[in-house]
């Protein structure tokens, strides 16, 4: 814009005769008044954008690499359907002896990984699995994934996804949901252990191991594979394989109940494999993961991108919050995955004199506290921070290539365009989007939180697949009548706010927000604030109902850095909690009750499970340590009795 501008001075001054003043008719002729508007309009409107909308230059650009360096190669993949797995087999040709995967002390280039990789795949072929056929995986973070999870890509099998950390009633749940046709179980005992233990559940499913094992009822898969060809397969055997077919089942992470098994299809598999791109994610990267690999942000993102570009993957069993820097000096890592916990334990490391001697370039990932994002900048000198939000589920997600401290993306106007969505405000006590008088949704404003909704656009590849044997759940994702009456938006379940500048933070998941005293409460802020206490070493915040009382009141469990046997806290603690929420907390924010616990229930993505800490609520029947209600009159938390416990169930102690 600012060249089309200089460009006006040029006209005139080389088109002299154009601009010549006709003294008769006391005008200018038609060419000078045409160059004038046009060099006004432009004038006008460039000085608008700067002052009003400065955004748009940014917002242009960044939609410019986005389209040319992942929108146009993704979409032709996805066209000519050209498969994640066909991806890798024109990598391995093209950097066969490159170094694909380091584990442990071990390395394999990408012509091993392939090899590897077909064995599984010909022993899938000799068992009688074919494309559609069901295979459970419970394999942990180890080359076994790497090389079933390709292997069977390369004849058309779904994969299931296991977390291996399940046990009883949850795995049995998990692996039957899919129909698996048959069980791949790692060499670890301790989840062949897990396996063992409802093997009798799942009896009519035969379980394949890797590695030894004490169960005689188990099959040794490692001679079946040894014994197979490392020959590429012919390619006829994906020809009939289609980008919206499944490829895998991933579980949602099953914080307030059992997981759900939902679909990826392979298409889902190639925008993933792509998603990086923005990040200028290449052949000649080094990235580290130690977040689960039967999650999808390692599985799908990661793994994927690794595959695509021929890059590098560092991949470690377990995350050790102390040798994570170290790792990645030792194996030059450029590229770090993260969730914000895993960074948050990173952060709580003593400091050393190497913490920012690395190579990594960025780190990309999500769910990181503004506190620990300036640790990570500011004491491990990580140039840039890529924070995204995405779902398993979702079609697309929002990325931060900004560095701008929380945020998730931004979302425009402009950028809107290209990702239509939109931002409504939510009930949380009748669990349903607010609507005006036309039945249409509200539009929550920029300060407020909003639930991100996501168009459905078949032509934008925008579509939702649910979730294995949920059909009415899938429906229940649905949200019709949003900007105009008949269109349908997907609900992502979690809320947002936006600034003046139009980035994007996280607020919080629908299911984790209470409503108190007609007020919303957000517990990713409540938690946040009570960790500014050094005494704790983790909080969680949940809702609670307190018989009587509209809505769900605020209760916080907390881990302390020196919890004494008992699991209580002196009058000096709990002082302290008091006071820094009545500081930085308006008063229905404040949590009512607190409860300490020796330690919490992690998911597999390192999220609180919260399910058993709400269904216990305060009730001292079913809780053994101490539990501390808030004296609102006197602004300190007391120790609950039985007595007390009634006064407040019955009305007689207001909170």
């Amino acid at each position: 814009m600012s060249a089309l501008i200089r460009a006006v001075p040029r006209f005139l001054r080389f088109h002299p005769k154009k601009i010549a003043f006709d003294v008769k008719q006391g005008r200018m002729n038609s060419w000078t008044v045409l160059t004038g508007a046009i060099s006004g309009l432009v004038g006008i409107s460039y000085l608008g954008i700067k002052l009003w909308a400065p955004w748009v230059f940014s917002d242009l650009q960044y939609i410019l690499d986005v389209v040319r360096g992942c929108v146009i190669p993704m979409m032709s993949d996805i066209k000519r359907g050209k498969l994640i797995i066909s991806r890798f087999e024109d990598t391995v040709k093209k950097h066969p002896q490159k170094t694909m995967l380091v584990f442990e002390k071990s390395s394999f280039t990408y012509s091993e990984g392939n090899a590897r990789a077909n064995r599984i795949a010909h022993a899938a072929q000799g068992l009688g699995l074919k494309r559609g056929d069901v295979v459970a995986i419970v394999l942990a973070n180890e080359p076994d994934f790497i090389w079933t999870v390709l292997g069977l890509q390369k004849i058309g099998v779904q994969i299931a996804l296991i977390n291996f950390n399940l046990k009883n009633e949850s795995l049995t749940h998990v692996i039957r949901i899919v129909g698996p046709k048959m069980i791949f179980v790692s060499r670890d005992r301790d989840i062949q252990q897990a396996v063992s233990e409802v093997q009798s559940e799942l009896s009519e499913i035969p379980i394949y191991h890797f590695g030894e094992t004490d169960n005689p009822n188990f099959i040794h898969l490692d001679p079946l594979v040894q014994g197979s060809s490392d020959e590429n397969l012919s390619g006829d055997v994906r020809k009939e394989i289609k980008m919206r077919d499944n490829c895998f089942y991933i579980y949602t992470s099953g914080t307030t109940g059992l997981p759900k098994a939902a679909y990826i299809p392979h298409e889902k598999l190639t925008k993933s494999a792509w998603s990086l791109a923005v990040l200028k994610f290449a052949s000649d990267d080094i990235v580290y993961t130690a977040l689960p690999m039967y999650h999808s942000s390692a599985s799908l993102i990661v793994l994927g991108n690794v595959l695509r570009t021929g890059a590098t993957l560092v991949l470690r069993k377990k995350f050790s919050a102390s040798r994570m820097i170290q790792d990645c000096r030792e194996n030059r890592v450029t590229v770090l995955h993260y969730v914000g916990e895993i960074f948050r334990y990173v952060a709580a490391t003593p400091p050393t004199s190497s913490d920012a001697d690395h190579c990594i370039r960025c780190a990309f990932g999500n769910g990181l506290r503004k506190d620990v994002w300036k640790v990570m900048l500011e004491r491990f000198k990580l140039p840039r921070i890529y924070e995204f939000y995405a779902a398993t589920e979702m079609p697309v997600g929002l990325i931060n290539i900004s560095n701008k401290l929380g945020a998730v993306g931004r979302m425009s106007p402009l950028l809107k365009l290209s990702l239509p969505c939109e931002f409504v405000l939510y009930d949380q006590e009748n669990e349903d989007v607010v609507r005006s008088e036309d039945g249409l949704c509200v539009i929550a404003p920029l300060d407020k939180p909003g639930l991100l909704l996501l168009k459905v656009d078949e032509k934008r590849r925008m579509t939702f697949e649910g979730y294995k044997g949920k059909e009415s759940e899938r429906q229940n994702k649905f949200v019709y009548n949003v900007v105009r009456a008949g269109d349908c938006y997907i609900n992502t379940g979690d809320s947002f706010t936006r600034d003046k500048d139009y980035f994007v933070y996280f607020a919080d998941r629908l299911g984790d927000t209470f409503r108190w005293k007609g007020e919303n409460v957000s517990t990713t802020e409540v938690a946040g604030i009570l960790m500014e206490l050094d005494m704790l070493a983790d909080a969680c915040v949940y809702g609670v109902h307190i018989k009587g009382n509209e809505g769900k009141t605020g209760m916080a469990a907390v881990s302390l850095r020196e919890p004494p046997g008992d699991l209580s806290m002196s009058m000096d603690q709990l002082k302290a909690i008091a006071h820094i929420c009545e500081r930085q907390l308006p008063p229905y924010a404040r949590p009512r009750f607190i409860r300490v616990v020796e330690e919490f229930v992690y998911t597999s993505t390192f999220k609180q499970s919260k399910l058993k800490l709400k269904q216990e609520g305060y009730s001292l029947t079913v809780i053994a340590s101490p539990v501390y209600y808030l004296d609102c009159k006197h602004n300190t938390y007391r120790e609950m009795t039985q007595d007390i416990e009634e006064k407040i169930n019955t009305g007689l102690i207001k909170m």
